[in-house]
């Protein structure tokens, strides 16, 4: 297992730091857009994202499924600061994924770009697949393929090799169901070799103008990329009940 030189301050890193990224940024946005694709059939009355940074992606799944109460968790208290300014009936909790479980239960549980980011991982869907209500959901969004040293300098400790999740994900205890495996081949290789060159740079901080505007670009650009075939991996797995379980 590969670990970055040295631990990112997640706490600092959203005090402007990821803020307009997760908001404006290509990725960010195309995974609320695939993430609203893979619940559209879904039904739930209860939904918590895991690692909710400041709350764009719960947003999101609020709007696509007005009926449900929302809830999210995440390490950085800085964070759900700016979560509780967007989604102000949302419950929110500062903890590490990692370490327990919240002793709640929802319909879907969702969780982009947090995995990556946890040493333990195994113990992370384990706790995610306890949050599940008997017959909801997980989804699980998150990188594959080569790791980038930018991507070590942001946290990751990990990017999965083929499969990997969807196995970590059933061992966890739940049924994978459906796989998007997106981003070929304008977000990967070629953006993230970009971004590999550039140190990153250009992604952090405040966007004016012309870094919204770069960033609309992109994001129909990768309107362009395949969904079979990508290093950006959704995996939606569901909760079995146990027999004398409601469902």
């Amino acid at each position: 297992m590969t670990t970055p030189t040295a631990a990112p301050d997640y706490n600092a890193i959203w005090s402007g730091g990821w803020d307009d990224m997760r908001l404006y940024g290509p990725m960010s946005r195309h995974t609320r857009r695939l993430m609203r694709n893979l619940t559209s059939d879904l039904r739930p009355r209860s939904i918590l994202d895991v690692g909710c940074g400041e709350g764009s992606l719960l947003k999101t799944l609020a709007d696509t499924h007005p009926d449900a109460a929302t809830a999210g968790v995440e390490i950085a208290e800085n964070a759900l600061h700016l979560a509780r300014r967007t989604l102000p009936e949302a419950d929110f909790k500062v903890m590490d994924i990692a370490a327990a479980p919240w002793d709640r239960t929802f319909d879907l549980v969702v969780c982009a770009d947090v995995v990556e980011h946890i040493e333990d991982d195994a113990a992370a869907l384990r706790h995610m697949a306890a949050m599940a209500n008997p017959g909801g959901y997980v989804i699980v969004a998150t990188l594959q393929g080569r790791l980038r040293r930018f991507e070590k300098d942001i946290g990751h400790v990990r990017n999965y090799a083929a499969g990997e999740l969807q196995d970590k994900i059933t061992a966890a205890g739940l049924k994978v169901d459906r796989v998007v495996e997106w981003g070929f081949p304008l977000y990967s290789p070629f953006y993230r070799d970009l971004l590999e060159f550039l140190g990153n740079r250009g992604t952090m901080g405040r966007f004016g103008r012309v870094r919204k505007l770069i960033s609309h670009v992109l994001y129909a650009l990768f309107l362009l990329n395949s969904s079979r075939r990508g290093d950006y991996i959704f995996v939606r797995a569901y909760k079995e009940p146990q027999p004398g379980e409601p469902k």
